[in-house]
């Protein structure tokens, strides 16, 4: 295949993609069509199937794209994996993630909004694939953070803990009015350090609190 011809197929795959991601988030997945997908993104039908090996490949597609936008699982791994301070992992992760929350209220966590309300098949594929590299990734993370074992039963409390709030902007945003939309809008620096702050109070009790 000429590089030509690759890129054209790239190109019709994230056109597919985003369109297949605002229809999903505007819609919901159920409501979505192979049909409108095409229409919005100016393909043929059998497009879909050609990149995507059918529906459920597309929204599978989506649902990793949509997280990706958040936390790339490469990016997230070599976090992991450096030497550098427990701390300061912890405020590079939590950074990563809300710096994405001012770019504007994209379809990517409205589709993750919707799996929160009503999860498929598909969510569960994801987390069984590429998320469980994730979850791993985060696992050290805040086991360093926490100075607490990884297979600790105490552990995954703490990475609820920790994620919990990043994922809670992530779906709700400047959608929701009020104090969340306030919150939101803060400077990714400023809720950074406050997140980061919080954190590693919550688990230097955790830590003493097993110690004990």
């Amino acid at each position: 295949m000429s590089r030509a011809r690759r890129s054209d197929g790239d190109i019709t795959r994230k056109r597919i993609l985003e369109a297949a991601g605002e229809l999903i988030a505007e819609r919901g997945y159920a409501q979505t069509t192979n049909k409108a997908i095409a229409s919005a993104a100016e393909v043929d039908l059998a497009a879909i199937n050609y990149h995507f090996g059918g529906r459920e490949g597309l929204y599978l597609a989506v649902l990793s794209l949509a997280h990706r936008h958040y936390l790339d699982g490469d990016t997230l791994a070599e976090l992991a994996a450096s030497d550098r301070p427990p701390e300061e992992k912890l405020g590079i992760f939590l950074e990563t993630f809300i710096s994405k929350l001012n770019e504007g209220s994209g379809w990517h966590g409205r589709v993750f909004a919707r799996e929160l309300l009503s999860p498929s098949v598909q969510l569960a594929d994801f987390v069984n694939t590429e998320g469980l590299g994730k979850i791993q990734s985060v696992r050290k993370i805040v086991s360093e953070a926490a100075g607490i074992s990884p297979d600790h039963p105490a552990l995954l409390p703490c990475m609820l803990s920790v994620v919990a709030p990043c994922m809670m902007l992530m779906v709700a945003g400047d959608r929701i009015p009020g104090p969340i939309r306030e919150i939101a809008a803060m400077q990714t620096q400023t809720l950074t350090e406050h997140f980061k702050r919080f954190s590693l109070a919550g688990l230097k009790a955790t830590r003493e609190h097993n110690q004990k």
